[in-house]
């Protein structure tokens, strides 16, 4: 199960299907919408949209599909099997009505990024979400303790603690690295359900 939450975390890391979900998400039409439509409404022609959506229900589990005729129409629907899932769904969707529902596609532009988009490279990956869990319960900590802890290398623990930075998760001062807990309740919904 832990795996399939860092696929969802790599696949909601791309602004377009990102995109793709908000507007299945933020639809008022509970029967779901045509990938002709979804396309039209951000910018992308269909064969992207049909690829996004068919990553958003196999991968991830957020998005369900059914036939009505000769259309396949595509709606918000979280994988029941999967209580991570499930939570970050209606988190997602209440998020997408509530801030993203009054942003528009503006000459080929989409709405600002989410806050909780800056964390998910960090969260895609196992070896960082590790890395991630002893930096969050340490506080503090070093490269040394990481390596012992996890059995990485020099080279990897390097390079996941770059990613974390990036991400805005630590900051390394004098060699220490310290935990930043993030500052939107999104991303800390996020982080929560990568560490279950």
């Amino acid at each position: 199960m832990a795996k399939k939450f860092w696929k969802v975390c790599r696949k909601l890391a791309n602004d377009e299907r990102l995109d793709v979900l908000r507007r299945v998400m933020i639809s008022p039409d509970a029967d779901g919408l045509p990938v002709g439509q979804i396309s039209d409404m951000v910018s992308l022609g269909q064969p992207a949209t049909s690829i996004y959506l068919a990553q958003l229900q196999n991968d991830c589990g957020l998005v369900a599909s059914y036939r009505d005729g000769r259309y396949c129409l595509y709606r918000a629907k979280p994988d029941a099997s999967d209580k991570r899932i499930a939570t970050l769904f209606a988190a997602l969707q209440k998020y997408f009505l509530e801030e993203s529902a009054g942003f528009v596609f503006v000459d080929g532009r989409r709405p600002r990024q989410p806050l909780f988009m800056s964390i998910l490279p960090a969260l895609a990956n196992e070896a960082r979400v590790r890395l991630l869990r002893i930096a969050r319960t340490e506080k503090r900590t070093n490269k040394a303790q990481l390596m012992k802890a996890t059995g990485l290398t020099e080279l990897n623990v390097r390079r996941h603690v770059a990613c974390l930075q990036e991400c805005g998760l630590v900051e390394i001062d004098s060699g220490a690295i310290a935990w930043r807990e993030p500052s939107d309740p999104l991303s800390r919904l996020f982080i929560q359900l990568s560490l279950a």
